[in-house]
């Protein structure tokens, strides 16, 4: 009676199941996850999707089990998620510490900068203008051409040009 309320999308029912089994599922939530701010946003999480699938939804046994089936597999996919982190976080950690210096290695990255900035103002003026439009203020090609009043094949070919010159002009260039 209840699963047939919840697939009609009766919200009087979804309110009574969450307040029913809410802290229920946060509590069992918490015993996976260190956070109380983790464990309830998955629980969160959990309900939101019961919510919005809960027309199609195959609950076999009970809104119960199903809850606390949902907010298990929730967690070990947050767990999981967490652990791809950590990697990341530790891979960006000992990079950094084997990069010898990594001021030096900011310096080379802004000095680059300056000097492709440089060269695009060296560009001819429409030039350097379309590139500036596309690469610093992120206009789309067609945009620009708005803008300037000219046509997107225009747009192109001088686009085309810029990278061409750049390309050649800094061809060979390691930051490391």
């Amino acid at each position: 009676m209840i699963v047939g309320k919840l697939r009609n999308k009766d919200k009087k029912t979804f309110d009574f199941v969450y307040k029913e089994y809410f802290h229920i599922m946060l509590s069992y939530a918490g015993r996976f996850l260190d956070r109380y701010e983790e464990a309830e946003e998955v629980t969160q999480e959990v309900f939101v999707r019961f919510w919005e699938k809960c027309e199609t939804i195959a609950i076999d046994s009970s809104i119960k089990s199903y809850l606390y089936r949902s907010v298990h597999n929730t967690c070990l996919n947050h767990l999981k998620h967490e652990k791809v982190k950590d990697i990341y976080r530790s891979y960006v950690i000992d990079y950094l510490e084997r990069t010898s210096e990594t001021d030096d290695f900011e310096t080379k990255i802004t000095d680059i900068q300056q000097k492709i900035f440089n060269e695009v103002n060296n560009l001819p003026s429409r030039c350097s203008e379309i590139f500036k439009l596309s690469k610093y203020e992120g206009l789309k090609y067609q945009e620009i051409a708005k803008y300037l009043g000219i046509s997107v094949k225009t747009v192109e070919v001088q686009m085309g040009k810029a990278l061409r010159v750049l390309r050649e002009k800094f061809k060979g260039i390691n930051p490391n």
